[in-house]
């Protein structure tokens, strides 16, 4: 049998392994937890950088989208300005070769416009500040129309004045307004070509009377249509 001093002993040695155990085991999980720290800072950091670097990896391809589309816009903007001119420079072109085909039909029936010769004037006078024709005027008119009806060797040459009362610049209109209403009427009542009518508004510029009387600036008020003719082009188709 195990004495008592025996047994107390094998107590005492069991509860210092006991103890030893213990503290093994408490040593054992603070070594694997100072290992393991570590470790899991480096994996937090690690996640944390490719976290931010997915973030600007991803703002930088948003700013590059961005940029592609702005230099596209611009692009097609672009490309549409010069749809645009092209277009407008076709246009022009157009136009020119018109207008060049136009002059030159003009040309091949008045000839050269310095062989004509003024050999017929009417005077046509108009109240102040107006521009309409009035009887007497279209009377004048008529004759002349009269004349020029069966020729082809001819232009109408139309100048519009005024008296040099009020605005130089409304002046200039309204003596071209009354070189215009010469114009329309020739050309809606007896159908002279537009070719053949050429007119200038000058306003006060060439007074035929003195401004400061009333009789005067009435003479001044006027439009003079003067009748061109080209007598190569008349003898030659006689």
């Amino acid at each position: 049998m195990i004495g008592t001093k025996t047994m107390k002993t094998i107590v005492l040695l069991s509860a210092v392994a006991t103890v030893l155990l213990l503290a093994s085991g408490c040593a054992t999980k603070k070594y694997v937890k100072q290992q393991i720290d570590p470790l899991t800072g480096k994996v937090t950091e690690l996640s944390e950088l490719a976290r931010k670097n997915s973030n600007d990896i991803k703002d930088v391809d948003s700013r590059a989208q961005q940029g592609i589309q702005t230099a596209t816009s611009k692009a097609d903007a672009a490309d549409d300005k010069a749809m645009t001119a092209d277009k407008k420079a076709e246009t022009a072109q157009s136009m020119a070769t018109d207008l060049k085909g136009q002059l030159t039909g003009v040309e091949g029936k008045l000839g050269n416009i310095d062989n004509y010769k003024q050999t017929e004037t009417v005077t046509l006078n108009f109240p102040f500040n107006q521009y309409k024709l009035k009887e007497k005027e279209t009377a004048s008119l008529d004759e002349l129309a009269s004349k020029i009806k069966d020729r082809n060797a001819y232009i109408v040459q139309i100048e519009g004045y005024t008296d040099s009362v009020g605005n130089k610049d409304y002046n200039y209109d309204l003596s071209q307004k009354r070189a215009e209403t010469v114009v329309r009427y020739l050309a809606e009542k007896y159908d002279i070509p537009l070719y053949r009518l050429f007119i200038v508004g000058l306003g006060a510029s060439k007074p035929i009377d003195d401004n400061k009387s009333r009789a005067g600036r009435a003479e001044n008020r006027r439009v003079e249509v003067h009748l061109l003719e080209n007598p190569e082009i008349m003898s030659a188709k006689k």
